[in-house]
């Protein structure tokens, strides 16, 4: 039983270290349900293997998995490489483009896709609990949660109230915060559903056109006709707020109702300099807090 947990953690710990941000060692022990001396002797275990782990920052560091770009095929973020996967699976074995399309996609490891198949049989779990919390109106805490924007890991009781349609995401409401929140299922490392019923059952979950709920928000933005094109296709309920102005550059508008930042700016971040935000400030100050690499043009 020992040994199956080491090679579990083991596993765990690789796809752990090939996302990024990295974690700090005390972060790394908490998802691995071990003390720090034990994760760090795990990280040792790998780099004898012949991983080459790196660290950024001091205080603490953060470690991640070394890999020199010049010899990568292919570079996926997590849901990428997770969205691939799930329209791989809708594939017969049989179809001879089907291995060198997985290798591709896990070129970066030949451990990855058995350590994703751990955590995929996990997850199931944590979404079959899940689901029993929203049938019954129970309340529930996700354990050990992965918050990337405030970059923590930590315990949040909630109140499910529903999945998006491919299970990615958890609807539910946060008595804490008092509001309603989106959470992603593969962050929830594990699930407590609690006997407590839920103080604020859903009646119905409002969504904005980007899938997120939350209190509305006006906003306008000018677009190129690449934008436009984009925001129809891929969030089609923004198509009644769309209208043809008569600009050379910018010569679409789009002044809707959002319900958060979070979807309408990751449209606006992937298009750099094709989207420039007439109002409101709020929606400003978001990008410039979430922008790294990406620049956007504002007015």
């Amino acid at each position: 039983m020992a040994a199956q947990q080491n090679l579990t953690r083991t596993l765990k710990l690789i796809r752990l270290l090939k996302q990024r941000p990295g974690k700090s060692l005390t972060q790394l022990a908490q998802i691995l349900e071990c003390d720090p001396r034990h994760a760090r002797r795990y990280m040792d275990a790998l780099e004898e293997a012949g991983y080459c782990i790196d660290k950024e920052g001091k205080r603490p560091p953060r470690f991640f998995i070394f890999e020199d770009e010049r010899n990568q095929q292919a570079s996926f973020t997590e849901e990428e490489a997770q969205l691939l996967h799930q329209a791989l699976a809708t594939f017969s074995d049989a179809n001879p483009l089907l291995a060198p399309l997985r290798q591709k996609i896990y070129t970066q490891s030949t451990l990855l896709p058995i350590a994703n198949g751990l955590i995929d049989q996990h997850q199931s779990l944590v979404v079959a609990q899940l689901a029993e919390a929203i049938r019954d109106r129970r309340q529930v805490h996700l354990l050990r949660y992965h918050s990337i924007n405030s970059n923590s890991i930590s315990d949040r009781l909630v109140e499910p109230y529903s999945f998006s349609e491919n299970y990615t995401r958890l609807t539910a409401y946060e008595p804490e915060s008092a509001t309603t929140k989106t959470f992603k299922t593969q962050r929830i490392e594990d699930v407590r559903v609690l006997e407590t019923a839920q103080t604020n059952p859903p009646a119905e979950v409002l969504v904005d056109p980007f899938d997120w709920p939350g209190e509305p928000k006006k906003v306008k933005l000018r677009l190129t006709y690449q934008a436009y094109r984009l925001l129809r296709e891929e969030h089609p309920l923004t198509q009644p707020d769309l209208i043809h102005m008569a600009d050379a550059d910018f010569p679409y508008v789009y002044s809707g109702t959002v319900r958060s930042w979070i979807g309408l700016g990751r449209f606006v971040l992937g298009l750099p300099g094709e989207v420039t935000v007439d109002s409101p400030d709020a929606f400003r100050d978001y990008l410039r807090g979430r922008q790294h690499s990406a620049y956007f043009w504002e007015t």
